[in-house]
């Protein structure tokens, strides 16, 4: 198994919060866009505006990027910035053609809007933007002449060997962390163990000795699980920063 799999493995087990899921960015960018339409009808333009660069900033695809430039125009027109309001529906719809107005606007928006659309239809009826996935034609591209066939010079092929010597530093922290771990564990369980026999002591004095047993133990066990964590986080650092050497070889075929 790989040595990185490994690290990354102890360090989720020792530290569980790096375990948690991260937000989905689909949802984090409609949450974005939501927070800037209501603040748009809040009369809150400048907060609109906010959050639509970080809705921006979020964006996966020319979707998306299209319905932030859009309600951009509105937001710009209502603050009187006509000019700024008709570039950002000039990007919003050359990405979106066929898109709506997202919500209600003065009958002067709304023509500004349709104007721009009618423009934008122009432009790309002149000038038809390629399917995305169509292939891209190869600029200056240029056959080379072929040499006669007693010409050839003889190849030189280099081929790179990637060799890493073991990795000493990263098995010893990891070695070490999960050594105190496991001490760190068991010393944890005695302290439980010894509260529990405090709590069924029938004298005073075996409860007391019981719980200062207990607090040493604890006190131990979270020193211990606390140095396991560093040792596996050094681990994985020093693993990470220690790159691979390449070792080039080459070869001269005729």
């Amino acid at each position: 198994m790989d040595l990185r799999i490994v690290l990354g493995i102890a360090l989720m087990l020792v530290s569980p919060a790096w375990s948690q899921p991260a937000a989905p960015s689909g949802a984090d960018f409609q949450g974005r866009m939501s927070a800037a339409s209501q603040s748009y009808e809040d009369l809150d333009y400048e907060h609109a505006l906010e959050q639509l660069d970080s809705a921006k900033a979020v964006a996966r695809n020319g979707e998306e990027q299209g319905r932030v430039a859009i309600l951009r125009g509105i937001v710009l027109a209502d603050l009187g910035r006509r000019q700024e309001s008709l570039a950002a529906f000039k990007a919003g719809l050359s990405l979106l053609p066929d898109a709506n107005l997202p919500v209600k606007v003065s009958p002067k928006v709304s023509r500004d809007f349709e104007e721009v659309r009618r423009n934008v239809q122009r432009e790309l009826a002149r000038n038809p933007r390629p399917p995305p996935d169509a292939p891209r034609a190869m600029a200056d591209a240029q056959l080379a002449p072929t040499p006669p066939p007693g010409l050839v010079p003889p190849t030189a092929r280099t081929e790179v060997g990637r060799t890493r010597s073991t990795p000493v530093l990263p098995l010893a922290l990891l070695g070490g962390g999960v050594v105190l771990g496991g001490i760190g564990g068991y010393v944890g369980l005695q302290s439980r163990s010894n509260v529990n026999a405090a709590r069924d002591a029938a004298f005073y004095s075996d409860r007391t000795a019981h719980l200062d047993s207990a607090r040493g133990q604890a006190l131990a066990a979270n020193v211990m699980l606390g140095a396991a964590v560093a040792a596996v986080a050094g681990a994985t650092i020093t693993w990470l920063l220690t790159g691979d050497s390449p070792s080039p070889r080459t070869e001269v075929s005729p």
